[in-house]
């Protein structure tokens, strides 16, 4: 199947850098114009007087100063949601964007699997005596880390301890105790079953997949969502596909609705069968920025006996009856994490077998040119 990518496909933070290269950069005036003449007619600088060499990365993190959070609890109706912070060792992720520090994670037993921002991934003992203490788990991969053929964006797992680990237009990696098992030429975002047979396979604007794994092999076939984009040829409600899970055996789609409702793009949740058939769709299409509307849909887990939603645009997640058809209410996520400026970026959502609901966060550091990655269990839920 070809893939087609068009300018929709930017994220929330990659359409602020393109708007960013689209200002326009004035030119100084050339030395002998009259405005040059105007100014004095400053000699030009002498390459001595060059401006000094750019500060790596390094130097960048050894200048810049760590973030103090303190989680806060929120209410739920009558629960009270509470967020713990984990203890990652060393000096944790760092890299210079939030958005991207810490592209996604799973929880798979009593391990923890993070995607960093080089698409490599990490294995994690998890401890929750007394709070959330993450070790290196030194039999995953190569001494705690897994570097695959491609960088991995998207991270899922089966009851089963299966992992599929995505690179999103290049091949997905099915993995099992830490170690690859085979390739899968399903190319997108890919979304296990509980059972492990089977998975949804979406990526941005290009025909969605499905796929059924075997033991050693994976077979993958275009689904009911096609050509989304191309308005002439598209099947299905949206123009693009943001993320997905498949939970209790229904397939979550949250994506940008194609149909406009007074000019705008709403971002909504359909509910699937595996056959494809509409089950319901959920979130507000009206105008305002409500609790139960959505700005961008980044992760959709299980949580308790209903479902989240994780909005990154508004850091925000909302919970919703499985269904769809019941807002339960919305948890601010900044606050509950005790982020200072209330600015954070939250790319991925996952329920651990205890029920806990685990979040990974990418914050800058003051100046904006450091960001750390933090990994919180919430519970409560």
């Amino acid at each position: 199947m070809k893939h087609s990518i068009s300018a929709r496909t930017l994220t929330g933070s990659a359409a602020v850098l393109v708007l960013a290269l689209l200002a326009c950069k004035k030119e100084a005036p050339a030395a002998g114009s009259s405005a040059s003449a105007a100014a004095g007619a400053l000699p030009a600088p002498s390459a001595s007087a060059s401006a000094a060499p750019k500060a790596s990365f390094e130097e960048l993190v050894a200048q810049s100063k760590p973030l103090a959070l303190s989680p806060a609890a929120q209410s739920l109706g009558a629960k009270k949601v509470e967020a713990t912070l984990c203890k990652l060792p060393g000096a944790g992720f760092l890299a210079p964007s939030a958005s991207s520090v810490i592209r996604a994670i799973e929880v798979v037993g009593d391990q923890l699997l993070v995607a960093d921002h080089e698409g490599v991934l990490h294995g994690f003992k998890v401890s929750t005596a007394g709070g959330c203490q993450l070790s290196v788990d030194a039999s995953f991969g190569d001494g705690g880390k897994l570097k695959l053929p491609n960088k991995i964006e998207n991270l899922s797992k089966a009851d089963s301890g299966l992992v599929m680990a995505a690179s999103g237009i290049f091949d997905t990696y099915a993995l099992q105790a830490g170690k690859k098992l085979f390739d899968c030429k399903a190319t997108g975002h890919f979304q296990l079953a509980a059972s492990g047979k089977w998975g949804i396979v979406p990526w941005v604007n290009s025909t969605v997949e499905i796929s059924e794994l075997g033991k050693d092999s994976c077979q993958r076939k275009d689904w009911v969502l096609q050509d989304l984009s191309d308005a002439a040829k598209r099947k299905g409600p949206f123009t693009m596909v943001n993320t997905s899970a498949v939970i209790n055996e229904k397939i979550y789609i949250g994506g940008i609705q194609a149909e406009k409702v007074d000019g705008r793009e709403p971002r909504i949740v359909v509910i699937f069968d595996k056959a494809g058939k509409e089950l319901g769709r959920f979130g507000n299409t009206g105008k305002g920025f409500g609790d139960d509307s959505f700005g961008w849909v980044h992760g959709i887990t299980a949580c308790g006996g209903n479902v989240c939603v994780v909005d990154s645009n508004f850091r925000r997640m909302s919970v919703w009856s499985p269904d769809g058809k019941k807002f339960v209410g919305a948890i601010k996520l900044t606050a509950l994490f005790g982020v200072p400026g209330s600015v954070a970026w939250i790319n991925d959502v996952t329920q651990a077998k205890d029920g806990a609901i685990w979040l990974p966060a990418g914050v800058d550091r003051e100046g904006g040119k450091v960001a750390e990655g933090h990994v919180y269990r919430v519970t409560g839920m």
